[in-house]
């Protein structure tokens, strides 16, 4: 199971390091492709568990000025 990120930059927010750094401390990986960023869960996720970390992302990406989108595959 996996959640991608995809992020959208304006030149009014955070730069790209900023958001690389955020991301990783959430166990992000980057990655390169249609999504800039990728998930790996250890086990099956439940909805409660995955709407959790979104969560705690937007917590942390509050302020950056960058927009996202989440998709999660099982």
């Amino acid at each position: 199971m996996r959640t991608y990120v995809r992020v959208v930059f304006s030149s009014e927010g955070a730069g790209p390091q900023d958001v690389v750094k955020v991301m990783r401390e959430l166990g992000f990986e980057e990655s390169l492709g249609m999504h800039d960023f990728v998930y790996k869960w250890k086990n099956r996720a439940n909805l409660d568990e995955v709407l959790n970390m979104v969560t705690e992302m937007h917590r942390r990406m509050k302020g950056l000025q960058v927009n996202y989108e989440v998709t999660t595959i099982t």
